[in-house]
């Protein structure tokens, strides 16, 4: 265990009902491989009322820990909340990508992946084919039929 997931997790332990320790505590570990044991700090932040100041990056962290230890339907239920409440972040729409991916939507995976792609391009950036993107986009998004 490295000396950055001992230090948070003493601070964790310090201050139980301190959401950024347990936020910290979460990274740490995730950072070092220990995502199993990054939840629980994870679930405890959720517990006790996620900070404005870390709310972003808490929830791409915490839903994408989520699918790395095989919750990727709790991963895109956090994910895809977060992306509702605050849709002009765009590394929620990657991660959720990712997340219904492993949940076995690839259809809506490539929807929210190529969504992300068209908000955070550059204007020109696909050469004149936004707009054909775009209607992929919106085709991808409609009901299977």
């Amino acid at each position: 265990m490295s000396d950055d997931v001992i230090a948070a997790k003493q601070r964790a332990a310090d201050a139980p009902d301190d959401a950024e320790a347990q936020f910290e505590a979460a990274v740490a570990h995730d950072r070092a491989g220990m995502e199993r044991e990054a939840i629980r700090y994870y679930e405890r932040v959720a517990e006790l009322g996620v900070p404005g100041g870390i709310k972003r990056r808490f929830y791409v962290g915490y839903g994408s820990t989520l699918r790395n230890v095989g919750r990727a339907d709790d991963a895109v239920g956090v994910l895809g909340q977060a992306l509702a409440d605050d849709p002009n972040y765009p590394p929620y729409s990657a991660f959720l990508a990712l997340a219904l991916l492993s949940a076995g939507h690839p259809r809506e995976a490539i929807a929210a992946m190529l969504g992300c792609a068209l908000d955070v391009a550059l204007p020109g950036a696909f050469d004149g084919f936004e707009r054909a993107l775009g209607a992929y986009h919106a085709e991808l998004l409609e009901p299977k039929g």
